[in-house]
């Protein structure tokens, strides 16, 4: 439990309300349900309309302590046998599959999930039902004549991936801002500074502390705040232990979901010191708490927050302190700053937003009519 806050608790998803006579089912099809944006989307997507759709989600891999419960799950145990997938799916009888694409060929992590996607794959073309597919990370879309439409996640995501023969649309992943409310500007912080990710190098690197360290070598009397758990976790704390800044520095290990705002309310500006980012709902969550978000000029990072003067070049941490110590010196400027994303993550980033458009899809590829 060392990559775990002390009071985490696995959050429990349910249905918002009543749910219908004869609701179509809906297959989610996703590679692992880790913590993470991903996840997240299927969990919002159940919440909010598992009245109309009954869902369940296929996956492979689930963590020791589950990031999320309440909903009815197919694990895929046996990475080669086909033959018990096939039985479940077709007990359950989807109307619709909704595949969340996390596989690539960067590593072999990315590799193996290919791998049980194309599996996956072969299993649904027998399941003779349409598809979508959401490509969630910057990646080539899984490719297969079953899928109606693919989704991406960010204009960024589409503009470099996305095959110009293929149905294509943008949905940005929505979050919840009844919970993730703006702050009183009285009661904003002036000295922290912090991220909420998952300590894996899928988006962040062994670089990423760097920024961090720089800020508190320059401006004394700052606090780091970093959230989450995962591989870099140790790495993170050692760097900076040799950095001789341990008390500036507080480490959550993950948090629950439900607890997320109280960390994110301590902070003064939010910090993506990302090396790959196809979305990121970490960031409109900060944005909609009234916090500047500064960030590495990477991905779909400077698409969401619409602000260059808030981006350095790809990994110059020693730029990104700078832009950082500037707003921590300027109370002024980083209220304004707030303010302006507040506004912005509610007309683009809102659960709500998010839902309609997944509700005009799963309609319209259901009745058959082109999208």
């Amino acid at each position: 439990m060392d990559n775990y806050s002390a009071d985490f608790k696995t959050y429990e998803a349910a249905i918002l309300k009543q749910p219908v006579a004869d609701r179509k089912r809906v297959l989610h099809v996703i590679v692992n349900f880790w913590t993470g944006g991903s996840a997240r989307l299927v969990v919002d997507l159940f919440e909010n309309m598992g009245h109309v759709y009954e869902q369940t989600v296929l996956t492979k891999d689930i963590p020791d302590v589950p990031a999320y419960t309440g909903f009815p799950m197919i694990i895929d145990e046996d990475t080669k046998e086909s033959g018990s997938i096939l039985n479940k799916l077709n007990n359950f009888k989807p109307d619709l599959v909704h595949i969340h694409y996390l596989g690539h060929q960067r590593d072999k992590w990315g590799k193996k999930s290919w791998e049980w996607y194309n599996k996956i794959f072969d299993i649904i073309e027998e399941l003779d039902c349409p598809v979508i597919e959401n490509v969630n990370i910057p990646t080539d879309p899984f490719e297969n004549k079953i899928v109606s439409y693919y989704v991406y996640v960010s204009n960024f995501v589409r503009e470099k991936f996305a095959q110009p023969h293929h149905q294509n649309k943008v949905i940005y992943p929505g979050s919840d801002f009844t919970h993730f409310k703006k702050l009183k500007p009285t009661d904003i912080p002036d000295n922290c500074i912090g991220m909420v990710y998952r300590l894996e190098r899928d988006k962040i690197n062994e670089e990423s502390i760097k920024v961090f360290i720089e800020v508190v070598k320059k401006r004394k009397d700052t606090n780091v705040l970093i959230v989450g758990g995962g591989s870099l976790l140790e790495n993170y704390k050692k760097a900076v232990n040799d950095a001789g800044l341990s008390e500036s520095f507080t480490f959550t290990g993950y948090v629950a979901y439900n607890d997320l705002p109280q960390y994110y309310n301590k902070m003064s500006v939010f910090v993506a010191p990302v090396h790959r980012e196809s979305f990121g709902q970490v960031t409109p969550m900060a944005m909609n708490m009234g916090i500047p978000v500064v960030g590495y000029d990477v991905g779909a990072i400077p698409e969401i927050i619409a602000n260059e003067r808030l981006l350095a070049d790809s990994g110059d941490y020693l730029q990104l302190s700078e832009i950082i110590i500037n707003l921590l010196d300027d109370r002024g400027k980083r209220l304004n700053i707030g303010a302006s994303n507040q506004l912005r993550a509610e007309s683009l980033f809102s659960v709500e937003a998010m839902i309609q458009s997944y509700e005009k899809i799963y309609q319209e590829v259901l009745s058959g009519k082109s999208v």
